[in-house]
């Protein structure tokens, strides 16, 4: 395996197997943030994405993938250093504080995006990236299976101030504030970030990737923004391409924003955040066993079946997180919706990278990038104004976990309608161009 695709697989694992994910919304929430500004604070993160993401992507074209790829490891290590730096307590500074946040993740994930996967692409030998691709996206799953169980289990475990301070108490040393353990993740994931910087400052150029210049910056910086727009009109022209764009916001959109909010739906099934980490291990290892399986699929089954039998995860997942029951069999009913996500992200890939060429596919992908991450800021957006709809209509106090069960039982119909609704779309388009 060429060394690039080798340090993708690094690059992923540190970028996207954070400690703090497992206790995401309970962080901000223990941080004296409501619900509402949760919502607020990823609608920001994620105009920063739709800003960003598609230049990017026309950057990386035009001037080299590796560039951007470092870009975001510096973004990753400043996004960090922002949380590390939250004082627990206050609240006005705490909510600015995470606006820097979101807006320097959001530009890690924009720079990253698109740049990472091209790059790797096309260091692979050509004649053989249909058969490496897959393989190279099964090796991936299963290192972030393996990443996510030991971020999942020591997130949530030292998060718990209760187990920190029985372990400190066992060592003989004297009991840390809550405002300490509360950082901890935070504080591996800085260093997670450095590490991450490490690897992109060892990646290269494919040759094969390498534009040459026949002009200053600013003729450079305007091939790069006219690519954005003839990218645009290829990926509108192309049935292929466009379909799965518009299947992946669909997806994409409902499935992110559940495991956005999954730690307040163990909350509502009455799981303790010591769990957390587990239930992450879990789900991990399920990832793990199906690397092999997602990799049968993309190779040898149709994309329409594919796509099928992912849509039937999701709403089963939906249906179960919309009747949720008690315990960790409430947790077990849902690991279909938590799977899918990984099985979307390999489809994706395969077939979207199948389709584009060497030129444009840092910009296709950041196009796929900006269009799901910009369906997911209106789905935030809309589960905030949704949850204090329900909550005026409930007349409950905010924070009650009432709202959020009732907001649940919406997802299923949701999914379902825009899911119908693009199909529609699909079906017409296609009579249309008869």
């Amino acid at each position: 395996m060429p060394l690039n695709a080798r340090l993708f697989i690094w690059f992923r694992l540190l970028f996207n197997c954070r400690f703090y994910y497992p206790i995401f919304t309970v962080l901000f929430l223990d941080l004296g943030l409501s619900i509402g500004e949760f919502a607020a604070l990823n609608v920001v993160w994620a105009i920063t994405i739709v800003l960003l993401e598609v230049p990017s992507g026309a950057l990386a074209d035009q001037f080299g993938r590796r560039p951007l790829i470092v870009a975001a490891g510096w973004l990753m290590v400043a996004e960090m250093g922002v949380l590390c730096l939250m004082p627990v307590g206050n609240h006005d500074v705490v909510l600015w504080l995470f606006v820097l946040n979101r807006i320097l993740s959001g530009a890690a994930e924009a720079a990253a995006s698109g740049a990472d996967e091209a790059l790797t692409y096309d260091s692979l030998p050509e004649a053989e990236r249909p058969v490496l691709w897959p393989k190279v996206m099964a090796q991936l799953s299963r290192a972030m299976a393996l990443g996510f169980i030991v971020s999942s289990v020591s997130g949530g475990l030292l998060y718990d101030h209760g187990k920190v301070s029985a372990a400190l108490a066992w060592l003989g040393l004297g009991e840390v504030p809550r405002a300490w353990t509360m950082k901890i993740p935070l504080g591996l994931n800085f260093l997670t970030g450095i590490a991450c910087l490490l690897v992109t400052l060892r990646m290269t150029e494919p040759a094969t990737a390498i534009v040459a210049r026949t002009g200053g910056w600013l003729h450079e910086a305007r091939l790069a923004f006219a690519r954005i727009l003839e990218t645009g009109r290829w990926i509108w022209r192309t049935e292929a391409a466009f379909t799965l764009i518009l299947l992946g916001v669909v997806f994409d959109s409902i499935i992110r924003l559940f495991l956005t909010v999954s730690s307040n739906f163990y909350r509502l099934v009455g799981i303790t955040e010591a769990w957390y980490g587990i239930i992450g291990t879990v789900a991990s290892l399920l990832g793990l066993a199906t690397a092999g399986l997602m990799e049968r699929m993309s190779t040898q089954g149709s994309q329409r079946s594919n796509f099928t039998w992912l849509a039937v995860m999701t709403l089963v997942g939906l249906l179960f997180a919309a009747c949720p029951q008690p315990g960790f069999l409430g947790v077990a009913l849902v690991v279909p919706l938590m799977l899918a996500m990984r099985f979307l992200q390999f489809f994706l890939s395969y077939y979207l990278n199948d389709i584009v060429d060497s030129a444009r596919r840092a910009t296709a992908l950041s196009f796929r990038g900006l269009t799901m991450n910009l369906a997911y800021g209106v789905m935030t957006l809309l589960f905030g104004w949704h949850t204090q709809w329900l909550q005026k209509d409930l007349a409950l106090p905010s924070g009650d976990l009432r709202i959020f069960a009732t907001s649940l039982t919406w997802w299923p119909g949701w999914f379902l309608g825009t899911l119908a609704l693009s199909l529609l779309w699909l079906r017409l388009r296609r009579k249309a161009r008869a």
